[in-house]
């Protein structure tokens, strides 16, 4: 089974709504290992980080599906990134 289809699979089994407030809660869990780092810098907080931003990245490819917008944000993410070299000027 490839991402997209565990993706779809997790939102069959637990429904639209459950995931995007799963979503919900990994963003709010992102922030809160943000500021434990911010307050105390270490391997321990670091690591805290790359785990919450590896679930908001989970929660976020499963946005895509729900709200059928994988397309649109694809294109969005390249004009943005095309903007932002350009203003760096690379």
């Amino acid at each position: 089974m490839n991402k997209v289809e565990l993706y779809k699979f997790a939102i069959e089994r637990y429904g639209d709504e459950a995931q995007v407030n799963q979503g919900i809660e990994e963003m709010a869990e992102l922030i809160q290992a943000i500021n434990k780092f911010r307050r105390n810098p270490c391997a321990e907080t670091l690591k805290g980080i790359a785990e919450e931003i590896a679930d908001v990245e989970i929660m976020l490819e499963q946005y895509k599906i729900i709200f059928g917008a994988t397309l649109p944000v694809n294109r969005i993410k390249s004009n943005k990134l095309q903007r932002l070299a350009e203003r760096l000027g690379v």
